[in-house]
């Protein structure tokens, strides 16, 4: 399953990549509720993170790896433990006046959740166009 899901926000580029690698600020545009590192890595390849969040109203937690990290215009990770294998990239984008995000989510549900895929690429396509406008709305009020 694939999503790829585009939005343009008034914000230079720079500052729009720092939000969204900034894992204190995770929690104010993603379902995360919390997030923490579990290794010494600096932000960048090879840094991980526990994330705790909800999913099909289920408190879940997994574990993501920074696979991609190109300042300002590459961040990606992908999941190495959680209910569904996901890989995610951004690609930042300076146009006038802002920045395109373009966010691509691409994986397969594990476990009990083979059996739901449909319904698990819908939610992923709804969380992903969500996640996108609210971090343009919080970017664009600052």
């Amino acid at each position: 399953m694939r999503v790829v899901k585009t939005v343009l926000i008034n914000r230079p580029v720079e500052e729009v990549f720092a939000y969204v690698t900034d894992m204190c600020k995770v929690t104010e545009w993603t379902p995360a509720r919390e997030i923490r590192p579990v290794n010494d890595v600096p932000m960048g390849v090879g840094a991980r993170f526990l994330q705790a969040g909800e999913f099909l109203n289920q408190r879940m937690e997994f574990t993501t790896e920074v696979t991609h990290y190109e300042v300002p215009r590459l961040f990606g990770f992908k999941s190495l433990t959680g209910p569904v294998n996901l890989e995610t990239t951004i690609i930042f984008e300076p146009i006038e006046n802002g920045t395109r995000v373009t966010m691509m989510g691409e994986g397969e549900p594990g476990g009990m959740l083979k059996f739901a895929r449909g319904l698990v690429s819908t939610m992923l396509d709804k969380q992903i166009n969500a996640q996108l406008h609210k971090l343009k709305k919080n970017l664009e009020k600052a």
